[in-house]
């Protein structure tokens, strides 16, 4: 796993594993899933750490491949 960052827009990202990234799919306002074309999960996109924070408050648990992202759907953040 890596993390990489970016100082001029505050985003950052964690690479799970290698691969190229096919789609972009939203996790949370302002946090993505990167997959490849077989589903895999590649890397998480935050658009901040406020991002991070909110989405991560109560654990983040994510499959190791995404079967069917037509079916995928933003996670419910509590308020």
């Amino acid at each position: 796993m890596r993390i990489k960052s970016d100082p001029s827009s505050g985003a950052f990202y964690i690479h799970v594993r290698e691969g190229t990234p096919f789609e972009a799919l939203e996790l949370a306002p302002g946090a993505y899933v990167h997959i490849d074309e077989a589903g895999a999960v590649l890397q998480l996109e935050f658009l901040s750490q406020e991002e991070f924070l909110d989405l991560t408050a109560d654990g983040l648990e994510l499959p190791e491949r995404i079967e069917d992202p037509a079916d995928w759907g933003p996670a419910e953040l509590p308020t």
